[in-house]
Order: C-alpha cells, then structure tokens, then sequence
C-alpha cells in the first residue's frame, strides 16, 4: 500500500515508532498533496488536512507499506481522521493515488497553519513521554 504522511509521521522517530520494522525496508519519497492545507486541529497539537483551492502540502510518500504498517497506522491516527485515497505529485514528477488521513466530521480544523518543526520544538518530548517512546 502507498501512503502520504504529512504530519507527526514526517517526523523519523515517530514513524520508526509507529510502523517499527517497516521501517528501512522501503524508501520515502518527497511528494505534495495538491488541493489541501496543513492547520491544526483544535485543542490539539498535531495536524489534519483541508480541502483548499490553490494550496499544496508537503509530505512523504511511503510505498510498499505491508499489512501490518498499515493496521499500526490505522491504531495510531483518531477518530479525527479518515483513510482517503488522493492524487499526490511525486518529485520525481510522477502522479500517483495514495491513502492519506484526511480530515473526519469529529475533527475540528482551525485556521493556523501547521509545521513539523513548530512541533519537534514544542511537543515532540511531550509525545515521546507519553507513548514512552526510546526518543527526545
């Protein structure tokens, strides 16, 4: 399966967290999700996407991912989230469809623009201590 992770996933620790020993056996790609807008969710600290004329999200491409990675996918991401399919631009040109976790009818979008950075910084200790996760 072919997946787009635009969020807390584009973070290394948190997806070799997440999807364990998937992790190494594929390459990730740079690629855009056209048509949506990366903002938080509210009273939360990661991201969910939106539909928006115009605009592009960043993110990587995963394929290959086998069963198991998705289903740990599936357990990580909340009700917020919806397992779409979309067209994403690869930067190697191509154009693809691939699952991403879209916006649900539980989430609660808001207006301000969301950075993986910004979450590194602020709340990336705060997750680890949480999920006991071996990182910082």
């Amino acid at each position: 399966m072919r997946y787009f992770f635009y969020g807390t996933l584009l973070d290394p620790d948190v997806r070799a967290y997440i999807l364990g020993s998937w992790i190494g056996r594929r390459p990730l790609a740079p690629a855009r999700l056209p048509g949506y807008r990366r903002v938080y969710i509210r009273g939360r600290h990661y991201p969910v996407v939106v539909p928006a004329g115009g605009a592009c999200v960043e993110g990587l491409l995963a394929e290959g991912l086998d069963r198991r990675a998705v289903c740990r996918l599936a357990e990580f991401e909340s009700d917020e989230y919806v397992d779409a399919e979309r067209t994403v631009l690869v930067g190697d040109g191509r154009t693809v469809r691939a699952r991403v976790f879209v916006a649900s009818p539980l989430a609660r979008p808001t207006e301000t623009p969301w950075t993986i950075e910004v979450w590194q910084r602020r709340h990336k200790a705060a997750f680890a201590r949480r999920r006991r996760a071996p990182f910082r």
